[in-house]
This record gives structure tokens, C-alpha cells and sequence, in this order.
């Protein structure tokens, strides 16, 4: 072979050696591009499982401000304050109900937090607003539950609001409640702790905030109000907007936390509801 045939024979080699190394590193571009879309399809197939149907269970308590340490009349309550219902806002429905989408308030026994419940009615100290449980999808994009309880004033309950559940890696809540304190019209305005009667052994606290400047409340047209627990004409004399937002874990018990009131909070996997 003369010496222009392995020339030409070397540079072939060089060439074909060249296009199999480019081969190579395509192969292993292509293999990481698809590591990464299989890595991404997982991680989608997994946030898609975290949506799935629940149990929701929430307790949420007013502090009874005659045994606060501290007056909560001397916060600077906010008056400045926007007061809405979200869109699309679901309300809960009859236990007989059998609504096939859900949100149908539960049986006593059905729940999981009534002993929590029974000592927060037994303890003079708080005021028991709220209690039910229900089952739900959950979803990554928000939900928003209409939440009320406590004694009614002129068509409104001292506890109105709602709440928002979703779902990504962790269960996530948002707080869109009001606290409304009512004091008779026409007369000296004191504060009526939520769901508690004034005796001559509970001692009224003068308000320094009376209805000046506070926001309307706002109603929903789709939900019937029970008529008015007594039937004088009150005044709005104080509002507490409650507004957090949480990330909790599944069947694991969730406390938040506010001067005014407390919320417990308990979400479980549908399938797990009775554990």
C-alpha cells in the first residue's frame, strides 16, 4: 500500500472516529433531555395525587375578652379593612343531603376533633363559634368554603368569612374571616364577648370604638340568614379581620393562632378518615 492510500485510509478512520464521538454526546444529550422530562412528568404525576378527596374538620373559638389578661379593646384594630366573599364560594350542605361533590357537613360521630371541641366548651375562658367536618376534593387551584357561626345581629353572624383549601406539595389554607362585635343602638356601647351573656359578675368594658367609619358588612344573596337571636337593633362597634395563610401536612392536627379566637384544623385522606 503506497503511502497515499493510508493517507487516505487514516483520514477516513479520523473522520469515522469524529462522527462517532458526535454520536455519542447526541445520544447523551438526547438521554439527559429525557431524564429531565421523565424527573418532570414524576413530579406532575405526584402533585396530580395530592388531588384527591379529603376529610376536613375545623374547630374555630373566640377568647372571651372579660378574662383576657390584656384589653383587647387597646389593639388598634384596623378600620381600613376590605370585606369580600371569593367567587364561586361553596357552601356546606345538610347532613341528608348525599351531594355528590361533596361539602356535606358530617355526623357527630364522624368527627375526629370532639374532644378537642368539648373541653373548649367547658373552659369559661373561650367561646365555641364553630365545629364541622366534611369531605371535599381538594384541589391545586383554591376552594373557598363559606364559613359563619356565633349568635346572629341584624341578619349577620358574629363570625362570617370564608375559608380557601388547595393543595401542591403540602395542604394549604387561607383565612378570609371578620370577627364582628355588636352593641345594642341607642345605648352605651360595651363590649359583648361572642356567645356570652353580661351578668352583674361579669364586668362590662367600655368601647372606645363605636360604629365610626367600620366597613359594611357584606352578604351573600344565596344564603339564608336565621332570624336575629334577640330582637333589638344592634350596631356594629369593632371588626376583627382574621386574614393568615398556613401549609400543613395531612392528619396532622393544625392550630392558628390570633388575639381574638383560635382555629383548629384537621385534614385527612378520605380513605383515611377513620384513623
Amino acid at each position: 500500500m503506497n503511502k497515499i492510500n493510508v493517507a487516505i485510509v487514516t483520514q477516513f478512520i479520523k473522520i469515522a472516529v469524529l462522527r462517532i464521538g458526535f454520536l455519542r454526546i447526541i445520544g447523551l444529550i438526547i438521554g439527559c433531555l429525557l431524564q429531565q422530562y421523565t424527573f418532570a412528568a414524576d413530579g406532575q404525576n405526584a402533585l396530580e395525587n395530592h388531588e384527591r378527596w379529603y376529610q376536613v374538620e375545623m374547630i374555630i373559638f373566640a377568647r372571651n375578652e372579660t378574662n383576657l389578661q390584656t384589653n383587647p379593646q387597646q389593639e388598634a384594630w384596623p378600620k381600613d379593612i376590605k370585606l369580600t366573599y371569593p367567587d364561586n364560594i361553596v357552601f356546606l350542605k345538610p347532613t341528608n343531603s348525599n351531594n355528590a361533590e361533596g361539602f356535606n357537613i358530617l355526623a357527630i360521630n364522624e368527627r375526629k376533633l370532639n374532644s378537642q371541641a368539648a373541653a373548649i366548651t367547658k373552659n369559661g375562658n373561650y367561646t365555641l363559634l364553630f365545629h364541622q367536618a366534611w369531605r371535599q376534593m381538594i384541589y391545586a387551584r383554591n376552594t373557598n368554603i363559606f364559613i359563619s357561626g356565633g349568635k346572629t345581629f341584624n341578619g349577620h353572624q358574629e363570625l362570617e368569612g370564608s375559608i380557601g383549601l388547595s393543595v401542591a406539595q403540602f395542604l394549604k389554607i387561607q383565612t378570609n374571616l371578620w370577627l364582628t362585635q355588636f352593641a345594642p343602638r341607642n345605648t352605651t356601647p360595651t363590649i359583648i364577648a361572642p356567645s356570652v351573656t353580661q351578668t352583674s359578675a361579669t364586668p362590662s368594658i367600655p368601647s372606645t370604638t363605636p360604629e365610626e367609619n367600620w366597613p359594611e358588612l357584606p352578604s351573600l344573596s344565596s344564603f339564608d340568614m336565621n332570624t336575629s337571636d334577640q330582637p333589638q337593633d344592634y350596631v356594629t362597634t369593632r371588626i376583627v379581620k382574621i386574614s393568615q395563610q398556613r401549609s400543613m401536612r395531612s392528619i396532622e392536627v393544625h392550630y392558628i393562632d390570633h388575639p381574638l379566637l383560635g382555629i383548629i384544623i384537621k385534614i385527612v385522606p378520605s380513605n383515611a378518615a377513620n384513623q
